[in-house]
C-alpha cells in the first residue's frame, strides 16, 4: 500500500518596509489594526526593528491570510 504524503503550503512572511511618509505611531496603530493578536509591544518592535534595519516581519502565516494582511496595511498607508 503506497501512501501519498501531504505537502503543506510554505508559511508567507508580511514583511514591513520603512518609509519616510507614514509617522511610528501609525504604523503602530494600522499594526494592531490589521494584524490579529497584534499587542502595542509586538507592534512598537516590529515598527522599531523596520526603522533601523530597513525592514521587519510582521507576521508568518498562510499565503491567503498573507495577502490579506499585506492588502489591510497598504490600504491604511
Amino acid at each position: 500500500m503506497c501512501r501519498k504524503s501531504r505537502k503543506t503550503a510554505p508559511p508567507y512572511r508580511v514583511i514591513l518596509h520603512n518609509d519616510n511618509y507614514n509617522k511610528r505611531e501609525y504604523v503602530v496603530q494600522v499594526l494592531m489594526k490589521v494584524i490579529p493578536g497584534m499587542t502595542l509591544d509586538n507592534a512598537v518592535n516590529i515598527m522599531q526593528e523596520a526603522h533601523h534595519n530597513g525592514m521587519s516581519v510582521v507576521i508568518i502565516c498562510a499565503q491567503a491570510d498573507a495577502e490579506d494582511h499585506c492588502m489591510q496595511l497598504r490600504g491604511n498607508g
